[in-house]
């Protein structure tokens, strides 16, 4: 568990709609594109989680990457929850995905509305797959979100940039 927590990842909300209609989000750091044909996306969510049970019967997810000044939207959907809470998304502004109808944060870097593809029964997680459906959204964010070692950052010094020119 340390030597993964050092491993750097983008923070993402990935919401949903459950079955009697209520929006439920989580904050994820296990969020990546997976397949470029047919266009994939997977999430892992922890078995027994406040959303767990509202993913796998949803008409789909959307999975909003958030910007540096969504901390507090991050800290939101990474609190500690029971069954019977209810999320209120009321203080952030957002869209809904025209397939799953889950919300998108506008102030996001970038956002996927998914429709179901898969899970994948993983240990003490089940990891969703989400065939991308809508990836152009009227998001607002520039700098996106980071977490590593259990805290969030905002990026640093650019290194280096991929140039295919140097390819030979």
């Amino acid at each position: 568990r340390d030597v993964m927590a050092r491993l750097g990842g983008g923070v993402c909300l990935r919401t949903a709609v459950d079955p009697i209609g209520r929006d439920c989000g989580l904050t994820v750091t296990a969020a990546t594109s997976l397949s470029l044909d047919p266009p994939l996306v997977l999430v892992a969510v922890r078995q027994g989680s406040f959303i767990h049970d509202a993913l796998s019967v949803a008409e789909g997810f959307a999975l909003t990457v958030l910007a540096v000044d969504q901390l507090a939207l991050a800290r939101y959907g990474a609190r500690h929850r029971y069954p019977t809470d209810v999320d209120d998304f009321g203080p952030w502004e957002t869209v809904r995905g025209h397939a799953s109808g889950s919300l998108v944060f506008t102030g996001g870097v970038a956002a996927v509305d998914c429709l179901p593809y898969g899970f994948v029964d993983a240990g003490d997680h089940t990891i969703a797959l989400g065939r991308a459906v809508q990836t152009v959204f009227p998001t607002t964010g520039t700098i996106p979100l980071l977490h590593v070692d259990r805290a969030y950052y905002a990026p640093g010094t650019r290194l280096d940039r991929f140039d295919r020119s140097q390819d030979a």
